[in-house]
């Protein structure tokens, strides 16, 4: 969603100015007033008089946006969110072949019926990081197959290993570039890369 503004904040008894961040999965309050706040906590949706208002988990928040901002924040927030194989880019057209054993039910869910068994027949590589060696395998069928995009999937958190910053600078290093990147789960964030483009 990626929507920003500054605004007075009605939220647990408290008003105050703060800096209020739509994004994907949750409403974020920052300043005098700080909260993160699901998604999937928030109902009854409204926009009135300028205020955005809706329910979290029983409490009430309304941010003072302004008529036209508060209309679009609403929009936002009701419009169901695209699935996890959609962010992806995965799908009956579009398959993916997976490196790697996964056990998240949220990632495998999200590509049921989707994948193929080998990365011939696929236009996505999807790889579980879960090793140095896997990440390893993961660059030399990318190597094979240079037109395919590589979506890494690997756990979140500063003791991951390899993590974010390991995978990153592993495969910058090797010519390639990180163009997106989303949550899978709980536990697991992804990131795509694709061939640096030469400027020559």
């Amino acid at each position: 969603m990626g929507r920003e503004a500054v605004a007075l904040v009605h939220w647990r008894g408290a008003v105050d100015e703060v800096r209020a961040l739509l994004e994907a999965q949750e409403i974020i309050l920052r300043g005098a007033i700080r909260a993160r706040l699901a998604r999937a906590g928030i109902s009854q949706v409204s926009a009135e008089d300028g205020c955005l208002t809706c329910i979290w988990e029983g409490e009430p928040l309304v941010i003072e946006l302004g008529e036209r901002e508060a209309a679009k924040w609403r929009d936002a927030l009701l419009k169901p969110p695209p699935s996890l194989a959609a962010k992806l880019g995965i799908g009956p057209e579009s398959r993916a072949f997976v490196m790697g054993d996964c056990s998240d039910p949220e990632f495998n869910q999200a590509l049921s019926g989707l994948t193929c068994q080998t990365p011939d027949a696929a236009q996505i590589l999807v790889a579980i990081i879960q090793s140095d060696s896997g990440l390893a395998t993961a660059h030399a069928t990318a190597q094979e197959h240079p037109d395919l995009l590589l979506w890494c999937v690997y756990p979140k958190g500063k003791n991951a290993a390899p993590g974010d910053t390991a995978v990153r600078a592993f495969l910058r290093a090797r010519g390639y570039i990180d163009t997106k990147s989303c949550a899978v789960s709980a536990r697991l964030t992804a990131t795509r890369y694709g061939r640096k483009v030469s400027s020559a």
